[in-house]
């Protein structure tokens, strides 16, 4: 990429001794634009390389081979290596396409030859970190490294009820803390950890290019003069960090939201089991969102790794406390419990009948989105109860969906 961004620098500048509008449109087309093309596909071919090495299959054994606990997978190294040179070949093309749209002949030239390679290196990047994040989450982490298993399990683990022996060791559990990652997680969390350490590896050193002044006694110091590097030279890093983290989360928001149904019931010690499994996750993208951190916006959406967590957390409340919410809710949307008739809203006895799983109110009937989608106002109530909770991430229809099922 340096290589070409300097070939490129040296062509435009050949370019200016052209003084007529047409004779550089012809050396854009002739010239620049075939550089530009054959550097895509250089790298397009050094990334096709990239995801061969890290799909191949580990040697069995041998000098210097580290495997992880699966033999399907590739070594740490090899994996930790693969990773950064993905994050510097996307970073390198993105800096490249900046170079090209940037250029003073594309604001100049009529045509727009440099628009369309521009814009084709753009999305050679985007191609590039979706390629990298489907080998390595569906191919390592979901086939290899067994996450696949663990989804197909967590909607059992989730809807199985305490056997009455484990009954009266709800309280023991909870002073030894023995909650701990579920087993089949083991190799995922691990090949995602490479991961995500290989991304902040990347951004220490893009960082440490830029802070190398040493003291009298040869110990690295601050330079007075240190300079934060161009958010640019951590595209790669980030880019490949963030796919990881949506795409590990939005399958573990799938088992929260249950958009499938396989899970009709939820039960508190499964719960707080998906919650610790959540969490352990959520610590390690937290820790590894190093480099150029960006600065809160409470105006974004919040993302599957927000859904999930709050998911998560409302699923494990204590008994009383999920009743509790339950109960304010069903305050606003049942008639009949007279909260509701302070919104102007009046009895259905239609509503009464159909049971869900609730500790101390089987009567219950379970919450219904549409009694609050017909009235703006208990929408509104709603939702600011919810995000004094703290559950503002979640949307309320999946929050009532996550509560009708808590049992």
């Amino acid at each position: 990429s340096e290589l070409f961004v300097a070939l490129l620098h040296s062509a435009r500048c050949k370019s200016n001794i052209f003084l007529d509008q047409r004779s550089r449109q012809m050396y854009l087309a002739n010239v620049i634009a075939p550089l530009c093309s054959e550097y895509l596909d250089m790298v397009h071919s050094e990334a096709a390389s990239l995801r061969k090495k890290m799909l191949a299959r580990p040697p069995i054994s041998g000098p210097g081979v580290s495997v992880l606990r699966s033999a399907n997978l590739p070594s740490n190294e090899l994996l930790t290596s693969n990773t950064m040179d993905w994050a510097s070949l996307i970073t390198g093309t993105h800096l490249a396409a900046q170079a090209v749209l940037g250029s003073e002949e594309r604001q100049d030239s009529h045509n727009d030859v440099l628009d369309r390679v521009g814009e084709s290196m753009e999305r050679l990047c985007d191609a590039m970190v979706e390629e990298f994040t489907s080998a390595y989450v569906e191919t390592l982490i979901m086939e290899r490294a067994k996450l696949a298993s663990y989804m197909m399990r967590a909607p059992f683990l989730l809807s199985e009820p305490p056997s009455p022996e484990r009954r009266g060791q709800r309280d023991k559990d909870k002073c030894d803390d023995s909650l701990s990652l579920s087993p089949d997680l083991n190799d995922s969390i691990h090949v995602v950890s490479l991961g995500v350490q290989a991304c902040n590896a990347t951004m220490r050193k893009v960082r440490d290019m830029f802070r190398t002044d040493d003291d009298d006694n040869g110990k690295a110091v601050e330079p007075s003069n240190a300079i934060e590097p161009n958010a640019m030279l951590y595209f790669g890093s980030r880019s490949i960090h963030e796919a990881l983290k949506f795409a590990i989360s939005q399958k573990l928001l799938d088992i929260a939201i249950d958009p499938q149904g396989m899970t009709p019931e939820i039960y508190l010690g499964g719960a707080q089991q998906f919650q610790y499994d959540v969490a352990s996750f959520e610590r390690l993208f937290r820790a590894g969102g190093g480099g150029a951190a960006k600065e809160a916006d409470n105006t974004i959406e919040p993302g599957p790794t927000e859904r999930v967590v709050a998911g998560s957390h409302l699923m494990s409340l204590e008994p009383s406390q999920i009743q509790t919410i339950r109960d304010a809710l069903r305050a606003l949307a049942v008639p009949s419990s007279g909260i509701g008739s302070l919104f102007g809203r009046r009895g259905d006895e239609s509503a009464v009948g159909e049971c869900y799983c609730v500790v101390g109110d089987e009567a219950g009937t379970p919450l219904n989105i549409d009694d609050f989608y017909s009235d703006d106002r208990l929408m509104e109530e709603a939702n600011n109860m919810l995000e004094a909770k703290g559950f503002a991430a979640l949307s309320l229809n999946e929050s009532l969906s996550i509560i009708n099922r808590r049992c």
